[in-house]
């Protein structure tokens, strides 16, 4: 220790401090060096970072409901004319097709089965065009060639492509003199002998009420849409309550057979084809598992396929309610107004179709089916009992 430090006591210290300036020149230019190259470096991986965060996003981040960005994607709904029909009767059968002809046929198949209980009905089958405006020659030779036991019917060639929005908003304008009443469907449906029956004197007790959009014969496949239940289905997740109603109301209407309400549906076509327009992006903060959907389809530019999602948001601007059949939940057993195939095409893959449909339907009546009660369960966004209504 003491040779140490009699050989640092002597060194000169003008040398020892020009030394150490030099040292301390010669760090400075080596932190340079690497700061520069290291700025080199990030500057040439910067856009993979930026990648990275942009996909995070898209992944893991749930969208909001503010405006999408996708501008570019974006379509505004036709102005087709509503096709008012010449006769008036007590029910409508709207079947909406485009190109599968075998399911057509099966869906029109049940229709020969439907009770109308001595009340009239028309069968209207609409039938459109690719975007090539060709339309699907098997699929016109089943629908022409179709003739229902129950009633007259009439099959309509969309004269251009009008897609699944016009197909659905427009094929049939409610007659202010008639208290006609219409079920649409599309050609993936079968529908219950008892659908109707269900129908008339479900409308005949609630149709009063002015916040209903419509009535959803379709009872499975009804999701939460937002909170902690999201996505599930809805009967289970409030199935003590519901347990003891064979119909609930709900705030989004499910397009599996769906009956709108007269009144709800015209003012909705004058909107859609008037004011929708200003809408750049139909987009429901209490729906979000709707509004996600269809932000997915708007960046695959697919959005034209789901009309439902405008139906949503006009009806929540409104406060407006589907009455929803909750028999096979009331009864404990297989008793649908409607079965869906899930057939091939817009929304469904080819592995996912059913041949077992029969086994879901209802196959007898009872008057128990039809609610009584004034005021029915009114269920929230999130899955939760709101009150009856």
């Amino acid at each position: 220790m003491v040779s140490f430090w009699l050989n640092c006591s002597m060194f000169n210290k003008d040398t020892v401090f020009k030394q150490g300036s030099k040292a301390v020149v010669r760090g400075a230019i080596r932190l340079s060096i690497l700061a520069s190259m290291a700025s080199k470096k990030i500057l040439k991986i910067l856009p993979c970072i930026i990648a990275i965060g942009i996909l995070f996003v898209v992944l893991f981040v749930p969208p909001g409901c503010q405006e999408s960005v996708i501008h570019g994607a974006v379509t505004y709904p036709e102005s087709h004319e509503a096709f008012s029909h010449p006769e008036q009767v007590d029910v409508r059968l709207i079947i909406l097709t485009h190109n599968r002809y075998q399911s057509l046929q099966r869906t029109l198949n049940a229709l020969n089965f439907l009770e109308l209980d001595g009340y009239s009905g028309h069968l209207d089958i609409f039938v459109d065009r690719n975007e090539r405006q060709e339309l699907h020659l098997e699929t016109v030779k089943v629908a022409e060639s179709f003739t229902w036991s129950k009633g007259p019917s009439r099959v309509h060639l969309q004269d251009k492509h009008v897609g699944i929005y016009g197909q659905w908003v427009d094929s049939w304008r409610p007659p202010l003199d008639s208290n006609e009443l219409a079920i649409i469907i599309e050609d993936d449906i079968e529908v219950s002998p008892f659908a109707y029956r269900w129908l008339r004197q479900t409308h005949a007790r609630y149709g009063h009420k002015d916040f209903i959009s419509g009535y959803c014969l379709q009872d499975s496949n009804i999701r939460v849409t937002k909170g902690k239940n999201y996505n599930n289905e809805l009967n289970r997740v409030e199935e003590e309550i519901l347990l003891g109603h064979p119909a609930y109301f709900f705030r989004v209407a499910g397009s599996w057979a769906f009956a709108p309400h007269p009144v709800t549906w015209r003012l909705f076509q004058d909107w859609f084809h008037s004011e929708a327009k200003k809408v750049k992006h139909p987009y429901v903060c209490g729906a979000k598992l709707n509004t996600d959907w269809y932000k997915v389809f708007e960046k695959q530019h697919r959005e034209d396929s789901m009309w439902t999602m405008w139906y949503i948001y006009f009806t929540d601007k409104h406060g407006l309610s589907a009455l929803v059949s909750n028999i096979p939940q009331y009864t404990e057993s297989n008793n649908s107004l409607v079965c869906n195939r899930l057939v091939a095409g817009l929304h469904y893959g080819p592995k996912r179709e059913k041949f077992d449909c029969d086994k879901e339907l209802m196959k007898s009546w009872s008057d128990s089916f039809v609610a009584t009660e004034p005021n029915l369960p009114l269920i929230g966004y999130n899955g939760s009992l709101i009150g009856f209504r």
